[in-house]
């Protein structure tokens, strides 16, 4: 299953969002499937700026799109329970419209069952666990934050989130039983468990092991892989993790060599992976050769698995 992510961009330039909401407006399906395949993580995006918050689902609803578009949408991973501005669903914009022929398929599935105010006051606890930690880029950036309805589709009802300029990610997850039910909120090295009348805040383990990707495995896995290690955290910011690897870059540029560090592997590869993200992933992160070498030798050095490793950032 691909991991599901909520962007939250609502603000930020971007030709590609632009030209998705523009084809999905006028309901011009050959190029919006055009742009999704391409960009297929945009497919519950809606246009920058602006106010209606209409994904290409909700355009495809509006416009009375056939039973073929729509289903095509949700196969790219379209999210029925996902709400406009004024709070309606695809499935109700097709019922105002009177499209019945959409109702059947635009009816969101309800893989898990929570009560619904229960899952609104979860949410209500979860967006201000995200504004502790990160409510400067949720201003800065006028991000729309996770709504957890959208969960309820889902085979596994979890997600991620990570504002743009924040070194780490929320990563959530529903534990459903019906009052009871409780979010699992990880973000850096705590674990908030958050249910509709608390919020508990637990360190977890800091030797929790993850798996070494294989260095075909793709974009998403190399990526959230390299986060395991936030080098920002453990060596000091920006400036002090370039001071440490760059010299590590131009040996291996000179000689093809690599030190025997794991660890000094690990922030080598999380500075490239966030010098891709700076470039405006200009270039192929997961082939770039210093990236493949470092993944090779972390592997061999690892025997497969390595720990998470992170500090909590300072207040």
């Amino acid at each position: 299953m691909a991991e599901q992510t909520w962007d939250g961009t609502t603000q930020a330039e971007s030709q590609t969002r632009q030209r998705l909401a523009d084809c999905a407006k006028r309901y011009d399906w050959p190029e919006v499937f055009a742009v999704l395949d391409a960009e297929p993580a945009l497919v519950n995006s809606a246009r920058p700026g602006g106010t209606s918050w209409f994904a290409p689902l909700h355009q495809a609803a509006h416009a009375g799109a056939t039973v073929a578009v729509v289903e095509r949408l949700v196969g790219l991973g379209a999210w029925r329970g996902l709400r406009t501005a004024a709070g309606e669903r695809p499935v109700d914009l097709a019922r105002r419209g009177n499209h019945a022929h959409l109702l059947d398929v635009l009816e969101p599935p309800r893989r898990v069952d929570v009560p619904a105010e229960t899952l609104r006051r979860i949410q209500v606890y979860f967006h201000a666990v995200i504004r502790a930690r990160a409510n400067h880029l949720v201003q800065e950036h006028s991000l729309r934050l996770p709504e957890l309805e959208v969960l309820l589709e889902l085979d596994q009802p979890q997600m991620v989130f990570q504002p743009p300029d924040m070194h780490g990610r929320f990563e959530f997850r529903l534990e459903p039983d019906g009052p009871a039910t409780r979010l699992v909120v990880d973000v850096f090295a705590d674990r908030h468990e958050v249910t509709a009348t608390e919020v508990r805040v637990r360190q977890q383990p800091t030797a929790a092991l993850v798996r070494v990707p294989d260095e075909r495995a793709g974009f998403p896995v190399l990526v959230t892989f390299a986060h395991t290690y936030n080098g920002y955290d453990l060596h000091g910011g920006s400036a002090g993790l370039s001071e440490l690897v760059m010299p590590v870059q131009r040996e291996w540029e000179r000689t093809a060599a690599l030190p025997n560090d794991v660890d000094l592997l690990r922030a080598c590869l999380f500075f490239q992976q966030r010098s891709h993200y700076w470039d405006g992933g200009l270039w192929d992160f997961e082939t770039a050769p210093f990236v493949v070498a470092l993944l090779k030798w972390i592997r061999a050095l690892s025997g497969g698995t390595v720990p998470v490793r992170s500090v909590k950032p300072a207040p």
